[in-house]
């Protein structure tokens, strides 16, 4: 938790300081993590170490949204939004228009998938597969889905699954049934990749082969959104 909190003053705040300034947010913000480091000196539950935890990540969460807007708007050493293809330009003004936490999650992919000094691609599937899942619980609502005829969860689930989402946000555009089913098979390749690049960093032999597979996984992961965001949002094509 000490770790922690240094890393949080020593590399993340600097960032936060310069976007935000010293401001009353920042300010609170600041003192969850002194709370923190004066938990781990003493004896503390469990319980209490994971509320201060929560309060934390949720507000990080939003400093990262911030953050992101700002690097866009400025560009980070050329790589704004300049430097983004004409379909994920689309995809990321339909996006922020629409879900401003899911257009962060597919920019911060898109540029971690260029950054030449990755070390690991987990956090960037797992940012891909988090724009498509904002925008499927956005488009297809968990109670929305579960109250149409016919439906059922699938084996093992509670909760649709996503390629049901797909099919509730598709019938009613009157889609035929090829293209649903290539949307929907899109979103399951989707998930196994994912699940394969999260789970690989142990299975590689050496760090460089795991690097070089898993960057081609990702970039397989982003080809898959960007064709399924495109359905969904029914963005033209240009």
């Amino acid at each position: 938790m000490i770790q922690l909190a240094h890393a949080y003053f020593q590399s993340f705040r600097p960032n936060l300081t310069k976007a935000l300034g010293e401001n009353d947010l920042l300010l609170t913000h600041d003192s969850r993590w002194q709370e923190l480091v004066r938990l781990a000196h003493g004896n503390n539950q469990r319980k209490t170490y994971l509320k201060t935890l929560r309060d934390l990540a949720i507000e990080l969460k939003e400093f990262s949204v911030i953050l992101l807007a700002r690097v866009s708007e400025r560009g980070q050493e050329g790589k704004g939004l300049s430097s983004l293809t004409p379909a994920e330009q689309q995809i990321i003004a339909t996006l922020e228009a629409l879900l401003p936490t899911a257009a962060a999650s597919y920019r911060q992919g898109v540029h971690d998938v260029r950054e030449a000094r990755r070390l690991s691609y987990r956090g960037t599937a797992s940012e891909f597969r988090e724009a498509l899942r904002e925008t499927l619980d956005h488009l297809a609502p968990d109670k929305a889905v579960m109250q149409q005829p016919g439906f059922s969860p699938e084996e093992g689930q509670k909760k649709p699954t996503m390629k049901q989402k797909v099919r509730f946000v598709m019938n009613p555009r009157e889609k035929n049934k090829t293209q649903r089913e290539v949307t929907e098979k899109s979103v399951g390749v989707i998930e196994t990749l994912t699940g394969e690049v999260v789970r690989a960093t142990y299975d590689r032999a050496s760090l460089a082969t795991h690097l070089e597979t898993s960057r081609g996984e990702v970039l397989r992961i982003k080809r898959y959104v960007d064709t399924v965001l495109f359905d969904l949002l029914e963005i033209p094509d240009s």
